[in-house]
């Protein structure tokens, strides 16, 4: 797999981009970390052309860094960047409810529904059973992505499909998600959501997608503030 044929085949290096993608979505490489482009080609049995080009896109994505001599990083967290970007999802999740919940009302959405529906019951019952908290992570991010699709705004998806990978390691980081009653508030307004989009109740919709934030956003600053990663104000 090492010869320049495949090196330089575009679908193989977005396979490699795929692969970094997740380490660093779902805090296997860690904020901070080195990143060595020999040993990541040993580890993904490829030559270190495509590595060059994956890691390029992530940086293009602010996913990872130039650091000097050290060559690259991954980007360590940035509470404040990390609570712009929640302030801009907060009014598209608001949106995307509501449109989710008009297109079940007028039908248009029903089979998406379906899908928000089994992505709840995939939620709730990795939160019962104890799952892994990078599984519970895992199903948070299924279940909004299913609710942009159901809201059937093609742009809200493009946006926060490209957000994604910082939401997911600031969660996997910082939040502890899976402890305490973090996981459980979490499904439980995810359940809320999903109540008012089948029942095709678009401003309750909403409602319950900004009430989500909102507390997202705060338990967020809270973590930022104890680690240090967010100035007091």
């Amino acid at each position: 797999m090492q010869n320049s044929e495949f090196a330089l085949n575009p679908l193989f290096i977005d396979q490699v981009y795929e692969r970094l993608l997740e380490s660093i979505s779902f805090g296997e490489m860690k904020p901070g970390e080195r990143v060595r482009q020999s040993a990541l080609a040993e580890r993904l049995g490829v030559s270190r052309q495509p590595i060059s080009h994956a890691l390029q896109l992530l940086k293009h994505q602010g996913l990872v860094r130039d650091a000097g001599k050290q060559g690259v990083e991954v980007t360590p967290l940035d509470g404040a960047h990390v609570l712009q970007l929640y302030s801009v999802r907060a009014v598209l999740e608001e949106k995307a409810g509501y449109l989710a919940a008009e297109r079940v009302r007028t039908k248009a959405g029903q089979a998406e529904a379906n899908e928000l529906s089994e992505a709840l019951m995939h939620g709730t019952r990795a939160l019962h059973a104890k799952a892994p908290r990078v599984e519970l992570v895992r199903a948070d991010y299924q279940f909004h992505m299913t609710l942009y699709k159901v809201s059937g705004n093609v742009v809200i998806q493009q946006m926060m499909t490209g957000q994604w990978p910082h939401i997911l390691r600031s969660m996997m980081a910082v939040l502890e998600y899976g402890y305490g009653d973090a996981a459980g508030t979490a499904w439980e307004e995810h359940a809320r959501i999903t109540a008012h989009v089948l029942a095709g109740d678009s401003a309750a919709a909403a409602q319950a997608c900004a009430a989500h934030m909102r507390r997202a956003e705060q338990e967020l600053r809270s973590r930022f503030e104890a680690l240090e990663l967010l100035t007091r104000e």
